[in-house]
């Protein structure tokens, strides 16, 4: 394990949450959307140490593809996997059968975790099942600064643009804002990513449909 990732793993949880993993629910094609963009991988394994904070990270696509980019070349780095694991508004259809339930709970944070085992990448991954908010303030307290963060978790205007607040005041200065979905799709993040780059007075730069940020 990376010593950036065995540091961030103590700071969070004090030991190994992947100790005792069994992996059972694997899927042989990751579900995602956008999730294998070549901005992540980029961005994620440019050289020097990288923490990377994923938030909003399904069944892992984007998570292993940035993950996978990090150790392929040698990078001492971590990726932050935030997310609730209990899928968005319009995923929770039953007719859409996304995820499977047990007890009305979503199975998705045993599939996340299958994934990314399967993938060969627990020396590289953090766990974060927590709301984006409450992990923007669990990663400050701990005093975690991302160089990267991919902000792919509502689609709302107003929680596109808190996500993003939050993230990038965590954010080193140099460092990476990737955001997804800006698309005509999702008005409210192309609405939330041109207010704040006006408002930080930094360039949105577009790699379809995803939006770059440099702090």
């Amino acid at each position: 394990m990376p010593e950036l990732c065995k540091t961030v793993m103590h700071k969070l949880y004090g030991h190994d949450v992947w100790d005792g993993f069994v992996s059972e629910k694997w899927e042989a094609e990751v579900q995602g959307w956008n999730g294998k963009h070549s901005s992540l991988s980029r961005l994620a394994s440019a050289s020097g140490p990288k923490i990377v904070v994923d938030v909003g990270v399904w069944k892992g696509q984007s998570t292993i593809n940035m993950a996978g980019a990090m150790k392929s070349n040698g990078v001492d780095g971590v990726v932050i996997a935030v997310d609730t694991f209990l899928g968005s508004p319009e995923h929770w259809a039953r007719e859409r059968n996304l995820f499977g339930r047990q007890n009305g709970r979503p199975d998705l944070y045993d599939i996340f975790l299958s994934n990314v085992a399967k993938a060969g990448l627990t020396d590289y991954v953090v766990p974060l099942a927590q709301t984006s908010a409450t992990a923007s303030k669990i990663l400050r307290r701990a005093g975690i600064v991302p160089t990267v963060v991919h902000v792919d978790a509502a689609h709302e205007y107003r929680e596109a643009l808190n996500d993003i607040d939050d993230y990038w005041g965590l954010l080193q200065a140099g460092g990476y804002l990737i955001g997804d979905d800006y698309d005509e799709n999702w008005p409210g993040i192309i609405q939330a990513a041109g207010e704040f780059s006006a408002r930080v007075k930094r360039p949105l730069v577009i790699e379809p449909p995803k939006f770059i940020l440099r702090k």
